[in-house]
């Protein structure tokens, strides 16, 4: 190999090499499709609430995934790490927000949403 044949560009290993947990697969599909997604999480203290949530995007950090989301009984924009998603299924029923719309609203809500995200251990 000649220094002509050397990549300019080089991407990096990602310190974590875990594949996608089994939900992010429905997860992903009801994005697509605007559905809403009944879901049982568990939280960082083992306790389980269910929820009916309007998935927008799914963030990926090297250890952890995040399912970013409006959520219904809360009525407000939450985060659900996707690996303490215990259950999720995909409703028929549509969200009634263009998810632009939404992409934009979370982006702009007041909670600094990348804060919660920067500690994937307690988060």
């Amino acid at each position: 190999m000649t220094a002509d044949d050397t990549p300019s560009l080089v991407a990096a290993t990602p310190v974590s090499e875990r594949s996608d947990p089994v939900q992010v697969s429905p997860l992903r599909e009801a994005i697509r499709q605007l559905r809403k997604v009944s879901i049982r999480y568990e939280d960082i203290a083992g306790s389980v609430s269910e929820r009916v949530v309007w998935p927008i995007t799914i963030v990926y950090f090297d250890d952890v995934r995040v399912l970013a989301a409006w959520c219904e009984s809360r009525s407000a924009f939450r985060h659900f790490r996707v690996d303490r998603v215990r259950a999720a299924t995909v409703l028929d029923e549509r969200y009634p927000e263009r998810r632009p719309s939404l992409m934009r609203r979370w982006r702009e809500q007041d909670r600094d949403w990348r804060s919660f995200l920067t500690v994937s251990g307690g988060a």
